[in-house]
């Protein structure tokens, strides 16, 4: 086990402001890094942890918004405008070759199966997970917003992609917990 591979991945995305907020205007001063918005989803998910009962495994839906973003210490945070230009697709199969070698560096495997098991969307923890990254973007889009800043795009992509989320998710008291964090 190599831990020194976890701590450099956090140093590094500590240091990555979210390119979206920088094509939109915002400045680098100011922009959300990666790592504040990796916190800001597993504040989500803690949330969620200590208000549900045992319908979720709580280990794995922190595990997995702690790490979901771990890919962007290599490749970067990649926009959506770039994701259109070469294809969901290469994004996600270059994200999963990053993961896979960042799982195999630090001696943690697991790491590479919660990415995947985020990336396939297939269980409830990942779900959720998926609708607390989109609340904590969706969040700082408000913040941003209130600036005066033209995050318009984001705050109804976040919305609309949040509503198809939600549908996923079984338990209506972490959908009510979830909506009640949106603001």
């Amino acid at each position: 086990m190599d831990t020194k591979v976890v701590t450099e991945t956090i140093r590094i995305l500590k240091n990555i402001p979210r390119t979206g907020w920088l094509q939109r205007g915002i400045p680098p001063s100011i922009a959300e890094t990666v790592a504040e918005h990796t916190f800001e989803v597993s504040s989500i998910l803690a949330t969620v942890v200590m208000h549900t009962g045992n319908s979720l495994d709580k280990k794995k839906l922190l595990l997995m918004g702690i790490i979901h973003d771990w890919g962007e210490s290599v490749a970067g945070d990649i926009p959506r405008s770039l994701t259109r230009k070469i294809g969901k697709e290469t994004k996600k199969v270059t994200e999963k070759r990053i993961m896979q070698e960042l799982s195999t560096i630090s001696g943690f495997p697991e790491l590479f199966k919660l990415f995947e098991e985020y990336e396939e969307q297939r269980t409830q923890e990942s779900i959720v997970t998926k609708a607390a990254d989109l609340i904590a973007t969706l969040r700082q889009a408000l913040d941003y917003a209130e600036m005066n800043y033209r995050v318009v795009d984001i705050i109804e992509s976040c919305q609309k992609e949040l509503e198809e989320v939600f549908k996923g998710i079984e338990d209506e008291s972490i959908i009510n917990i979830l909506r009640n964090l949106t603001r």
